[in-house]
């Protein structure tokens, strides 16, 4: 089996899932950016710290300042300022991670229903119904994937008409195996942010 292939459908595997996890970040409901606001709300910059790194700390809170400053000036510089924190928060967030910043996603954008449950566990102190999610889909992904690459053996390619039905056959079964090891690596990782900057990590 070629180890480069393989290591290319993990490692897109683990893109994938870290791409999501940060979009998350940098939506308006996000964690970013809900503390952002709690922080304007109460007066308490504080909030937000643990969202970044700390050598970003003084660049947050002096836009903190700025922003409570023209909060001051009415409903329509509420909003503006409002939103420049958010944004300076969330791109403060993403630089901790190493990422670029691309913008504030809308509220009510779709990342799916992982993190869903995952922040349902998290305010619920109830770990179980997502390990059952977890538990149904893995074994979703891990059967349907079983059931294109257990087919019949194709024969040994003999000449160029073979090539194509055996090449598939291949790519069936790498993609299964691939699947198999990008959940038990996914399992294996560290239960801590690692490499990250701040105490709390929206990207892996």
């Amino acid at each position: 089996m070629p180890k480069s292939f393989l290591f290319a459908v993990v490692f897109g595997a683990g893109l994938t899932i870290t791409a999501a996890a940060q979009a998350h970040c940098d939506a308006i409901g996000g964690p970013v950016a809900t503390a952002a606001l709690q922080a304007l709300d109460t007066n308490n910059v504080n909030a937000v710290l643990p969202y970044v790194p700390a050598t970003a700390e003084p660049e947050l809170t002096a836009a903190f300042s700025q922003a409570m400053t023209v909060r001051a000036s009415g409903s329509d510089a509420k909003g503006l300022a409002d939103r420049y924190f958010m944004e300076t928060a969330v791109r403060l967030h993403r630089a901790g991670e190493g990422a670029p910043y691309t913008g504030l996603r809308p509220a009510g954008t779709d990342f799916g229903p992982a993190i869903p449950a995952a922040e349902q566990a998290l305010a619920t102190g109830k770990v179980e119904p997502l390990l059952e999610f977890l538990a149904r889909e893995i074994e979703h992904g891990v059967r349907e994937r079983f059931a294109h690459a257990s087919g019949d053996r194709p024969k040994e390619p003999m000449d160029a008409a073979d090539v194509p039905v055996a090449r598939e056959h291949v790519r069936q079964e790498l993609g299964f195996i691939g699947y198999v090891e990008g959940v038990y690596l996914a399992v294996q990782g560290s239960g801590h942010a690692e490499g990250a900057t701040a105490s709390k990590d929206c990207g892996h």
